[in-house]
């Protein structure tokens, strides 16, 4: 190899070299995150959200569910509250003492979220960076504001839009007019009407086990119309109390003093009996 061929590939070795360097070497201005606490979503077992001029929101999780236990007692949104739970994991570059607390409008604060007794102070949003501050130990941190977002404004925002809980699986649905129940294993119909397969029983008794509302709100002092008795598998009886049935099917449960509102199509389903179920047409 010539001269010149040598110091042609010398120097794209120390360029190989260089580039490799600066590749693998630490970042001495890489910004220092700092975490809100140590604790974790899924570790925590108890919340309380406050809210100026709002009565204060209880939760509380029980195994791996969660539950409203005040101001009312209902069964609330898993999401929901994990949306609500991020704030104690949240890490941001922008740590800052207290100092006057009212430049932060944390004096009082806008809102706190206790988590396992560990407080989060909400505070004003920056005009110009658009960030929330939050206090929360000794200090206060600049966040996005998604996590201020995530308080509701009352404990029906986070109660769960399912008609029934993960542990509550219906054994018998008696209507109106018709009563479906599952006896030694086998679903039937009552009056007993065209002959149904078992898939059938378990297509519609799984439309009422799943049914999400689109809406929940407070069960007004409304006079119920009729009743649907539910008796679940572990024994417990339910009963839920037809509010309306057009154009919109409104339930409420007397034990937890909510209302549930569906879509008619969904409604529709509930309130009929079983049917068979038409099987797709083959292509021939």
């Amino acid at each position: 190899m010539s001269r010149a061929g040598w110091l042609n590939a010398a120097l794209a070795a120390s360029v190989v070299a260089l580039g490799a360097f600066l590749y693998f070497r630490p970042a001495k201005d890489a910004a220092v995150e700092h975490p809100l606490s140590g604790l974790k979503p899924r570790e925590v077992r108890s919340l309380r959200i406050e809210r100026a001029g709002a009565v204060p929101v209880v939760l509380v999780r029980k195994e791996d569910t969660w539950f409203i236990e005040a101001p009312i007692a209902a069964r609330a949104d898993d999401t929901r509250v994990m949306q609500l739970l991020a704030i104690v994991e949240a890490r941001t570059a922008h740590r800052l003492p207290p100092g006057d607390r009212g430049r932060f409008g944390l004096e009082p604060p806008q809102a706190r979220v206790i988590a396992d007794g560990q407080t989060f102070s909400f505070g004003l949003v920056n005009d110009i960076t658009r960030e929330q501050y939050v206090m929360a130990g000794d200090a206060v941190y600049a966040l996005h504001p998604r996590f201020g977002a995530a308080l509701p404004e009352s404990a029906v925002q986070l109660a769960s839009r399912r008609l029934f809980g993960t542990d509550e699986a219906p054994g018998r649905i008696a209507l109106g007019n018709f009563t479906v129940e599952q006896r030694d294993g086998k679903w039937t119909l009552a009056p007993r009407a065209a002959d149904l397969s078992q898939d059938d029983y378990i297509r519609w008794v799984d439309e009422w086990r799943l049914a999400s509302a689109l809406s929940v709100e407070p069960a007004p002092a409304a006079r119920v119309r009729e009743q649907i008795r539910i008796r679940l598998k572990d024994g417990r009886a339910l009963t839920l109390g037809v509010i309306a049935r057009e154009p919109e099917l409104v339930l409420a449960r007397s034990d937890e003093k909510l209302q549930y509102r569906f879509g008619a199509a969904l409604a529709k389903r509930l309130l009929s009996p079983p049917a068979a179920h038409d099987e797709p047409a083959k292509n021939k």
